[in-house]
């Protein structure tokens, strides 16, 4: 990791200066309160910083420390999907098989058609987070009703983000392994890789937790809390939201997926399963995707690194960029929405963001 005094090889000190400075920029501007980014390139974490105030409530922290754990939002989902690839790599299923073997629900009509890639990909053609949580009490009545929407495409003819695809998937997993997806990823990822990253953070993690939104019909804030209320209602856990980590875990995570599944020599995937995992492909539309990551743009990753990059974002102000032929993972989380998610500034800043990550980068490691 960089210091003051030791600019890692292949980096440039200035531009690095440059990355501290557009963060406290951000600070100032209002686009965050606070801000975390790590960036790993070929196997090391070379970079890391911190910017701004962890919170202004419950409890004022004028300081964002480095380690702090942020609610991932939907950068879960792409964290999710590595419990997805264990369960291939043992045999469970395949990305090609339809989703109602798992799901008896979907062996109806158009949904008997929708297979798990469908899923991971966003093409299964389920309608866009409609929020019927504002409708139910509890889970038990939401995931039937979440599980008997009509479908608004024919599955592989479109692109239409839906966390239900992955509310979907999380069901999927734990039906094919046994295991919760929260128990699963602890065990075979987050535990060997010795992360604090979790679902339902306990108290001893509290301090390192950014609160996120205020909640007027509670009084609070969100903090600890997933900001997610689908996924507050299925107890915390889901492959759609739900995941608490630092910037350093998510990095190390990225790392691990691009050194071809392994980390200090400790494997957690095997070279095959995470080489599907973080490149891209195409899809019946010829369109490129990723299992569990959205493809790169210059809109979102910036257009030095966006082309090229596999990623995803989070409502919370989370980001993560994954660049496979430069073995590069570049992370961006911040609190963007505490006090409030009407603050959008969040979205023209990231791709600034990242072309000065992308513009620190020498080419050179030795």
């Amino acid at each position: 990791m960089s210091s003051a005094n030791q600019t890692p090889a292949g980096l440039d000190a200035a531009r690095l200066d440059h990355i501290r400075d557009l963060m406290d920029e951000g600070v100032s501007a209002g686009v965050f309160p606070g801000a975390v980014t790590a960036m790993a390139l070929e196997g090391e974490i070379v970079f890391q910083h911190a910017a701004g105030r962890q919170q202004d409530g419950p409890e004022a922290k004028s300081t964002m420390p480095v380690d702090a754990m942020f609610d991932l939002a939907s950068v879960t989902k792409p964290m999710s999907g590595m419990a997805l690839m264990l369960c291939i790599e043992d045999g469970l299923l395949t990305l090609d098989d339809h989703v109602a073997k798992y799901v008896p629900e979907y062996a109806v009509g158009d949904k008997a058609s929708i297979r798990i890639r469908h899923l991971v990909s966003h093409t299964s053609g389920i309608q866009s987070n409609p929020k019927l949580y504002h409708e139910h009490e509890d889970w038990s009545t939401l995931l039937p009703a979440y599980l008997a929407l009509p479908l608004v495409g024919q599955p592989g003819a479109m692109f239409l983000y839906s966390s239900i695809n992955f509310i979907i998937l999380a069901l999927i997993v734990e039906r094919v392994s046994g295991r919760k997806l929260d128990q699963l990823l602890a065990e075979r990822v987050f535990k060997p890789l010795e992360l604090d990253m979790t679902f339902n953070p306990p108290e001893s993690l509290r301090h390192r937790i950014p609160a996120t939104e205020y909640i007027a019909r509670r009084e609070a804030y969100d903090w600890g809390l997933v900001n997610d209320k689908t996924a507050q209602m299925m107890g915390g856990v889901s492959a759609h939201a739900g995941l608490f980590s630092s910037a350093g875990d998510l990095a190390t995570i990225g790392a691990m997926l691009l050194d071809g599944g392994s980390r200090n020599g400790v494997r957690i995937m095997s070279p095959a399963a995470a080489r599907v995992f973080t490149n891209a492909w195409t899809d019946e539309r010829g369109a490129r995707r990723g299992v569990c990551w959205l493809p790169g743009n210059a809109k979102v990753f910036g257009d030095l690194l966006g082309p090229q990059s596999l990623g995803h974002t989070g409502t919370t102000g989370t980001a993560m960029c994954l660049v496979a032929s430069e073995k590069l993972v570049v992370v961006l989380l911040t609190n963007r929405v505490h006090p409030s998610r009407d603050n959008d500034l969040i979205e023209p800043f990231r791709p600034r963001f990242f072309n000065t990550v992308a513009a620190a980068l020498t080419g050179t490691r030795s």
